[in-house]
């Protein structure tokens, strides 16, 4: 009997379903501030794209701002969004979500006042979600702030993990390697808003010192070697309206 015998030097192929991709998608409140200038050093290094809400008034604050907006503007790594003017009126927030029509008002200062080209935007110290897939406000006296802000054309971003620091001394409370874990962990269990999709918030003025700045790197070296991981502008973000 003829057994016939695989030809060895036949190429063997293999079928791997590719990897489900996850997107991350950081973004930096209150610029430009300290550690602006920090953050874009990390960022032009590294070369991915991260999303700063900046706050009108902070852009005119001093020159020193003023040259880090223009370090911003500059960036090609960095795409620009509305924080508010005022940042809630130097944040007194239960008083500024009180009054719906000028919250508005302060955004659209915010958004003329600076050229913005986007209508993408975060309420200061209230995560709230006005997008036309979700709607989810963290505080219910800023419901009605949060629905005239979507009315006059605001898509507003919350977020899903934030990176904590201190308040008296501006120190992160989670290394780069802890932050990694809790991102991660909470897109293997579903824990946000659209599933396989995470936005971090982290604020400028916690990476003014440079270690917290090695963090920070740490952090997205760590991104970067995973292949299921993606990291976009929030303008990627799924659904949203422009």
């Amino acid at each position: 009997m003829k057994i016939s015998l695989p030809d060895s030097t036949a190429k063997q192929t293999v079928k791997q379903k590719p990897k489900k991709k996850k997107t991350i998608y950081i973004t930096f409140d209150d610029g430009p501030n300290k550690g602006t200038s920090q953050v874009l050093r990390v960022v032009n290094d590294e070369q991915l794209p991260v999303s700063f809400f900046v706050v009108g008034e902070h852009v005119y604050g001093s020159t020193w701002q003023q040259q880090q907006w223009d370090s911003l503007l500059s960036c090609s790594y960095a795409e620009i969004y509305n924080h508010s003017y005022t940042h809630a009126n130097h944040n007194r927030f239960v008083s500024f979500y009180k009054n719906d029509s000028s919250v508005v008002a302060d955004f659209k200062r915010c958004h003329d006042s600076l050229l913005l080209t986007t209508t993408i935007a975060r309420t200061p110290g209230r995560n709230i979600w006005r997008t036309p897939m979700i709607t989810s406000t963290d505080i219910q006296q800023s419901k009605a702030a949060a629905d005239s802000l979507y009315q006059n054309g605001f898509t507003v971003v919350g977020w899903d993990a934030e990176w904590f620091y201190t308040r008296d001394s501006l120190k992160l409370k989670q290394t780069g390697e802890e932050m990694f874990q809790q991102v991660d962990s909470l897109l293997n269990h579903q824990k946000t808003k659209t599933p396989g999709h995470i936005v971090l918030l982290t604020h400028d003025q916690s990476f003014a010192d440079s270690a917290d700045a090695s963090h920070l790197q740490k952090f997205i070296r760590l991104v970067k070697t995973r292949e299921d991981y993606g990291v976009e502008f929030v303008s990627r973000y799924p659904g949203l309206k422009q």
